[in-house]
C-alpha cells in the first residue's frame, strides 16, 4: 500500500523512492497510485474485472468505448511487469480481453439471428441503437462485401453493433461471423493495447514535468480543452456515420 508522503515506484527492475510531500495533491497522488507496479498487482483482479465488464456490454450496444479500457488494459499489463515491454504479458492480456470483446458481439449477433430487424420496430432503444442510415450503410457493406462487412464494422466505432445485428439478421453463418469478428480483433485491439504500454513507458514524465512546470489550474485548463475537442469530434464524426 501507498503511505501518505512516499510512493515506491518500479522502473526498468530497479526501484526509486519518490517523496510526494505532505501537501501532495489528488492529482499527484492519482498518478502516483496509477504508476506504482504493487498497487496495480495488488488490484488487477479488480482492475481486469472492469475492463471485462465494459468490454463485454459495449458489445451488444451499451453505449461505451471499447478503446479506453483496452488502453488501460495495455497500461496496467506493462505496469506490473515493472515498465519492461513484455510480449508474453501483452499477448495474455490480449486473449483475456477478446473474450468478452467476442461474447458481447455474438449476444448482438444472437438478437440479429433470432429475431431480424423486425425486432427494431418493437424495441424503441433498438431503433436508437439501429438507425435507418447505418443499417442501410451496413446494409450496403453486407450487399458488397459479404461476411467480410463483419470485419469493417469491427474498425468503425458506432457502427460495431450494427454490423453485428445485420449480420446475425442476414444469417451469416456462424463460424464466418466469429472468423471475421475475431480478424478484426487482432488487427485492432492490439493497436490500444500498445498505446496503454507506451503511455505506461513515457506518461510519468510527461505527468511530472507538467504538474512541475504548470500550475494545476492550467493543466486543467489544458486537459478541459484536449476533453471539449474530442468530445466535439466524436459527436461529429458520429452525426456523419449516421
Amino acid at each position: 500500500m501507498l503511505g501518505p508522503a512516499t510512493v515506491i515506484v518500479l522502473a526498468n527492475g530497479a526501484s526509486h523512492t519518490v517523496e510526494l510531500g505532505a501537501r501532495a495533491g489528488y492529482f499527484e497522488r492519482f498518478v502516483a497510485i496509477a504508476f506504482d507496479p504493487s498497487w496495480n498487482v495488488e488490484h488487477r483482479a479488480a482492475i481486469f474485472a472492469v475492463i471485462i465488464g465494459v468490454l463485454f456490454i459495449s458489445g451488444f450496444g451499451v453505449p461505451l468505448p471499447e478503446d479506453i479500457p483496452l488502453t488501460l488494459a495495455g497500461f496496467t499489463t506493462t505496469v506490473q511487469a515493472n515498465f519492461e515491454l513484455n510480449a508474453g504479458r501483452l499477448l495474455t492480456t490480449f486473449l483475456i480481453v477478446s473474450i468478452p470483446i467476442l461474447l458481447g458481439d455474438l449476444i448482438a449477433y444472437g438478437l440479429g439471428r433470432r429475431f431480424g430487424l423486425g425486432l427494431r420496430d418493437r424495441v424503441g432503444v433498438l431503433r436508437r441503437l439501429l438507425p435507418r442510415r447505418r443499417l442501410t450503410r451496413v446494409h450496403a457493406w453486407f450487399e458488397r462485401y459479404g461476411a467480410f462487412a463483419v470485419f469493417l464494422g469491427r474498425q468503425v466505432a458506432g457502427l460495431r453493433f450494427v454490423a453485428f445485428f445485420t449480420a446475425g439478421a442476414m444469417r451469416v453463418p456462424l463460424p464466418k461471423f466469429v472468423a471475421f469478428d475475431s480478424l478484426g480483433c487482432v488487427v485492432s485491439v492490439p493497436i490500444w493495447l500498445t498505446l496503454g504500454a507506451l503511455a505506461s513507458r513515457h506518461g510519468q514524465a510527461w505527468l511530472r514535468g507538467a504538474t512541475s512546470d504548470v500550475s494545476r489550474s492550467m493543466l486543467l485548463a489544458v486537459i478541459l480543452v484536449i476533453a471539449t475537442f474530442v468530445l466535439v469530434t466524436l459527436v461529429r464524426n458520429g452525426r456523419e456515420r449516421s
